[in-house]
């Protein structure tokens, strides 16, 4: 499908003839000297409803903008409209008289665009050049008032090999300085063949599933900036798993990147589902007094009602001692309502003997055709008993010896972040804190929802004709009802490839296949090569964290760093207030002098340039309770994104600025550039030529670009040189 580019941000505002002001960076041209400057329109409210009905995808976009200035403004209002998009309705009332628009044609919306460009002397209005436009006056806009637009268009969602792609340009942050009051996307997903794979690679979306054939999805919050536009996948088939492959190539002669999403069947036969033991090891020593307590033994309620009949459970409470519910797994069915009873006379109080606790766990051999699911839940470090980590971790991983699955809850900022961590890792399962402000109760009963109705167990995945490498996760997880499974990894050679997943459900071995092409080349999905390498940091970060510093390690980390333009523990690309970073790198470090060295390195623009062997920063315990490594990379950088400037990530490139110009971190310093001058004819002619460089030259005034073994230097105009970068 066609790039949707337009975007709503745009209003180009008069004011008493002579004074042009664009929504975009606060930029004002004028003939008065003296005029007063125009404060920035405020976007109160941009709402977007989409409604997908098989492959018709009519989107409802309900904007409010707010004037904060004390004198009546006039303005244009013009939406960038793709090739494929056919308006149907547009509502503007003043006054209560509605307002018409005007429909322009791509070379008149092409002369409007480059004219605001040359004038405005703003680059971010470049991504507007090339598209049919929408125009409306908007007349009087009051001061201190508000103006509603409404807009409506349809399109048709192309699908290739089961896979469709919806996009909403929903990024702002390159043409206001301000954050969206409320910003909310709804899309209601209807479908006749069953609804496989959900994802959103650009957002943390909510997905509220129906059933197989329809699902809701979800993007909210309230006076945020807006940095990515709104992406989702989504592939329809009737099989049983949905496997789905999505490939990114720019250089043929390169690996390409490449992400798996499978996805089983939402509506599960019960008599699919397959049969397994739960093990709750509860933490009840007397720090979890209080509401923990209180939350937990709900949490635990609604996990013991919500077995499956043909499940087994066992109960195991520990302090000082373990109290084991019974002596062995026994039968959902028989035992509900006595453990119903023994929760609740769950009392807090003494020490915290994990050891024993999580022995007592794993002491029975499991059967091999039912899945052993551990819950692990606690607050605190081993008081009592066995209290060095690395015993506890020896014991307990012995005598399992991978046979079951442990799933870790750590609660509150006092827990033994990196004993837990390597339980769940040395034991197939998975961690997940929760913040003391956090609902405990929700966050178990959410997790057991998943895992409760297992649908394929001990994954085997294979690709034919082609080479794979850098596959993560690198050990598959089971697949539950309503989860899937995203695998991100490179590839060498093309054609195509025979996709196959393997595993057990209910003790036999089942096997579900596909078949997908890897092409040469590919320059759509141009967001997977970061994602690939967030996910690789990760797991490099998670391997120092669990296993010690390696130099090999770190220096992969920075390497990736520098090259995809991600924040790490072991790297900083900030250039903020001492006082703001200092705020910011303190939740990474514990006392380093380590802060100071990257300050002054990113203070020049050079934080990874010629880098000095240093400690690596270690998050705090505070920060890893909050989210994963991966979350805590994708949050760091969104922290700091409002204060960082010096670089920045567009499509599959990373800029960094050194010296005023924002430079291709793939460019070498001993490359002669061709030197263009920023609004001149020759700039405009290249963009004729080349369009796809239209995103890259739009984040500044000077800029080092590498395009097809050219580098283009896009410098500013001499009379502006002051103004090199936005």
């Amino acid at each position: 499908m066609k790039r949707l580019s337009f975007y709503t941000a745009l209003s180009l505002l008069l004011f008493a003839g002579v004074l042009q002001f664009v929504e975009a960076q606060g930029i004002i041209v004028t003939g008065i000297s003296r005029t007063p400057r125009i404060e920035n329109l405020r976007i109160e409210k941009h709402h977007v409803n989409v409604t997908i009905d098989n492959q018709l995808a009519t989107t409802k976009i309900d904007q409010v903008f707010a004037n904060p200035n004390n004198r009546q403004l006039e303005g244009t209002y013009i939406f960038p409209l793709a090739d494929d998009v056919a308006i149907s309705n547009f509502v503007l009332y003043i006054d209560g008289k509605p307002v018409k628009g005007e429909l322009l044609a791509k070379d008149k919306a092409r002369s409007i665009y480059e004219g605001i460009v040359r004038s405005m002397q703003d680059p971010a209005l470049l991504e507007y050049v090339g598209t049919r436009a929408f125009k409306a006056r908007v007349f009087p806009i009051p001061p201190k008032g508000e103006r509603r637009i409404q807009l409506e268009y349809t399109q048709v969602i192309n699908v290739d090999s089961g896979l469709a792609k919806y996009t909403y340009p929903l990024k702002t942050d390159n043409f206001s300085s301000q954050p969206v009051g409320s910003l909310a996307v709804s899309v209601d997903l209807k479908s006749k063949h069953a609804l496989k794979t959900i994802y959103s690679p650009s957002h943390e979306i909510a997905i509220n599933r129906d059933n197989d054939n329809r699902a809701n999805i979800s993007f909210e919050g309230t006076n945020i900036r807006v940095k990515r536009d709104f992406v989702c996948y989504y592939s329809r088939s009737d099989k049983d798993f949905g496997i789905d492959l999505i490939t990114h190539r720019d250089n043929p002669d390169e690996e390409g990147y490449f992400m798996l999403l499978v996805s089983p069947k939402y509506e599960v036969n019960k008599k699919e589902i397959i049969e397994k033991d739960f093990i709750f090891v509860l933490d009840r020593s007397g720090s979890m007094k209080g509401p923990k307590i209180e939350q937990a033994k709900e949490a635990l309620r609604y996990c013991v009602e919500n077995l499956n009949d043909g499940d087994q459970f066992n109960l195991i409470t520990f302090n000082t001692d373990v109290d084991p519910f019974a002596e062995t797994l026994v039968s959902v069915k028989k035992e509900r309502k006595n453990a119903l009873a023994f929760i609740e006379d769950i009392v807090a109080n003494g020490g915290t003997n994990i050891n024993d606790a999580l022995l007592a766990a794993v002491q029975d051999k499991p059967d091999q055709d039912r899945p052993r699911i551990i819950v692990f839940l606690t607050d605190g470090e081993a008081t009592v008993g066995v209290t060095d980590s690395n015993l506890i971790l020896k014991h307990v991983s012995g005598a399992n010896r991978d046979q079951s699955r442990i799933f870790v809850f750590g609660v509150g900022y006092d827990v033994n972040v990196n004993l837990l961590d390597k339980i769940a890792e040395k034991n197939n399962g998975t961690r997940q804190y929760v913040k003391p402000q956090e609902n405990l109760e929700v966050a178990v009963s959410s997790f057991y929802t998943k895992v409760s109705e297992p649908v394929l167990v001990n994954l085997e995945l294979k690709l034919q004709n082609i080479r794979t490498k850098n596959l993560y996760p690198q050990k598959l997880p089971h697949l539950f009802r309503g989860t899937q499974l995203t695998v991100l990894g490179r590839y060498a050679g093309s054609g195509k490839s025979k996709i196959t997943l393997s595993g057990d459900i209910n003790g036999k071995k089942q096997e579900f296949a596909n078949t997908a092409k890897f092409p040469k080349s590919e320059s759509d999905h141009q967001f997977l090569p970061r994602l690939w390498a967030q996910r690789k940091v990760a797991y490099l970060v998670d391997e120092v964290r669990l296993n010690g510093e390696n130099k090999e390690l770190i220096e992969e980390i920075v390497r990736l760093s520098e090259k995809y333009g991600i924040m790490t523990p072991y790297t900083s690309f900030l250039v903020t207030e001492p006082e703001e970073q200092n705020r910011l790198m303190s939740r990474l470090t514990r006392g380093r002098s380590t802060t100071s060295v990257l300050r002054a390195k990113a203070r020049s623009g050079s934080a990874l340039k010629d880098r000095p062997a240093i400690s690596p920063i270690v998050p705090t315990k505070e920060l890893m309770v909050e989210e994963s490594i991966e979350l805590q990379a994708l949050q760091i950088q969104d922290q700091v994104a409002d204060t960082s400037v010096n670089i920045k990530q567009v499509k599959d490139k990373t800029f960094h600025l050194r010296e005023g110009v924002w430079t291709d971190s793939t460019h070498k310093t001993e490359t002669k550039t061709k030197k263009i001058e920023f609004g001149s004819k020759a700039y405009f002619e290249l963009l004729k030529k080349e369009p796809e460089l239209t995103k890259y030259l739009s984040i500044g005034k000077h800029v080092i670009v590498s395009h097809k073994g050219t580098s283009y230097e896009i410098h500013p105009p001499k009379q502006s040189e002051d103004e090199s970068s936005k």
